[in-house]
This record gives structure tokens, sequence and C-alpha cells, in this order.
């Protein structure tokens, strides 16, 4: 059995989804063979799409982002992953949001054997917007990475320090500086440079750093250096930065809403993401109480386990039988 991963266009700053699928693809059998297939970009996007039809194999996995490949592939043995449709549901309005649900979601959808998302709450969102039947969406969480291990690390009381990662619009970081001002906190901030946010940073004197376009490395090292993470965000397909933040041992603020309660279980305090007044009291309190943070912590060890690579391949890899077999039955 051959599997061709067919992923977008390569981006600098930009590899969230190919991270994911290498993950995966290094726990999958030895015996499954597999190759990657990389759109181009812009208008040369549709002439890959195009060559696609060449590439393929005995099963086909469209990774996410490029929903529209599908037209070009094999129905029968067509695997599409939906990670969210945020931008589908936020940012869009009009002819462009109508435009976007047939050419983006409807119809490629509808030119797959099977769909997976990445969390319920995906699934149930395109169930709502596209009509099509649940049973053709299945659940596989993305894996936790295990290159993030254990840290530990005395948590700064006094002052602590405030992971904020991703530079999306859903993610919240407004409230969060309107939460922390006029208190002892300081900021870590891991996202696309921003100079209206830096004049607000620096008129309230808030303490912070800022990066963007780092390695792996360096965003390792940011975990570390943190006392709690927070990514209590207005929206999110899943939330790999809970999972991050569980395998190196921090505290995890994140939303009462959207997939973060599914994907962080009990390894986090939830907050309102819309109420600036409770994100700081519920920093507050995990400042303040040592108990609650090792229980957390604690919690967010096992939190982990449920998304190993190991079980997450497994799920792929018995859909991709599921779908070579189809395909040899029907020859």
């Amino acid at each position: 059995m051959k599997v061709v991963y067919f992923f977008r266009p390569k981006n600098d700053g930009a590899n969230s989804i190919e991270g994911v699928f290498d993950i995966i693809k290094s726990a999958l059998p030895e015996s499954m063979l597999s190759t990657d297939y990389f759109c181009t970009n812009e208008w040369m996007r549709f002439k890959s799409f195009f060559k696609a039809r060449f590439q393929q194999g005995d099963v086909n996995h469209i990774t996410g982002d490029i929903h529209e490949i599908s037209f070009f592939l094999s129905k029968k043995r067509t695997i599409v992953t939906v990670h969210d449709v945020g931008r589908y549901e936020r940012d869009l309005t009009g002819i462009r949001k109508i435009v976007k649900k047939f050419v983006w979601l409807y119809l490629p959808l509808r030119r797959a054997a099977k769909i997976t998302t990445i969390s319920e709450f995906t699934k149930q969102k395109l169930v709502q917007i596209t009509g099509i039947s649940a049973s053709k969406i299945e659940v596989i969480p993305n894996p936790a990475p295990d290159d993030f291990k254990f840290s530990p690390k005395i948590f700064d009381e006094s002052s602590p320090i405030i992971l904020q990662i991703g530079g999306g619009n859903n993610k919240n970081l407004n409230r969060l500086i309107e939460a922390i001002k006029d208190s002892s906190y300081r900021l870590i901030l891991i996202r696309k440079k921003d100079s209206s946010l830096e004049e607000l940073l620096n008129k309230l004197n808030i303490s912070y750093e800022w990066h963007s376009n780092i390695s792996r490395e360096r965003v390792y090292d940011c975990y570390k250096k943190c006392d709690i993470l927070f990514f209590a965000s207005e929206y999110e397909g899943f939330g790999v930065p809970i999972l991050e933040a569980n395998s190196v041992g921090r505290c995890v603020l994140t939303s009462n809403i959207s997939s973060m309660p599914s994907v962080a279980g009990d390894s986090a305090l939830f907050v309102n993401p819309f109420d600036p007044k409770q994100i700081r009291k519920n920093l507050d309190i995990l400042s303040s109480d040592a108990q609650l943070r090792e229980e957390l912590i604690g919690n967010g060890l096992k939190n982990i386990k449920r998304y190993s690579r190991q079980l997450i391949a497994s799920s792929y890899f018995k859909l991709y039988q599921e779908i070579y077999s189809s395909k040899l039955a029907t020859k």
C-alpha cells in the first residue's frame, strides 16, 4: 500500500500541518510506502493541482488547507483532513463566504471517500455548514509533540511570565493585555511583529519579549522560561500549544469554548475568553495557588498520553487500510 500526502505550498513561518504529519508518519509501519506532494503557490497552485492527477497512490491524503485538490484525485481513494473552519466562519462575509463554502468545503468534501477532523468541535461545524453525514467524518486528533520534554521550574510568584503563542486575530492578545495592565506579569510573545501592539505594551509599561520565525529549539526555550501558557483563544480547531505546555510542565489558562476544553481535559484552568476581568482573576488564582498548579501540571503529563504519536498513527493506518481494501474490492 502506497499513501501519497498532498500538502499546501511551503511557506516560511507556516508549517504546523507539515509538522503534525511528520510526527504521524514517523510512527506508521515501515511496510507502508509513502511520498509527499507539495503544491506550488499563487496562480501556479492550480497547475500543480492538475499535475497531482499523475501523482496518486493507493490512498491519497489531502493533509489540510488545499481541499480543492480533491477535484483532481480519485474520489474512492481520497481522504481530506479539515483542521478548522475558523477563517470561513469568522473572517469572511458576503459573496466571498458563499464562494469559499462551495469551493473549499461543500464540493471538495463530497469528492472524498472519507473526511477526518482533529476535534469533535470541527466535526460538528462541518456537519452544520455542509450537511455532510457525520458518519463520513472521523475524528483523529493531532499528536502531542514529543520533542518538548518535561522541564521543572520554580514558579515566579512575584512576577510570573506568561507565554502567548500564535498571531491570528483569534488568539485574544488584546484582552490578555487589558487583563494584566497595572500588574507585575511579564509576557513572552511568539508571533509576527506588530507595531501597534508594541506601542500599547510600552504605553502600559508591560514587560515583554517578542519572538518571530524562531526554531523549535527556541520555542521550547520559551516554554521552559515561562510560568503560564495563555491559550484563551476566541476560536480553535484544536490547540497543540496546550499539549506542548503539558509536556514541558507548565500551567495552562485556556478557553471554556470551542475545542479547547476537550483537548485540555483536566489539565488547565478555564476562562471566558471575552472577559478580561475573569482572565485576570484566573491568572491571579494560578499565581497564588501552588497546590492547584501542581495538580494541573500532573494532570497535563497524563493528558498528553491521550495524544501519543503511536495512537494517532494507528488510527490513520486503520483508515488507510479501510480505503485500500475498498479499492481492491472494486477491482
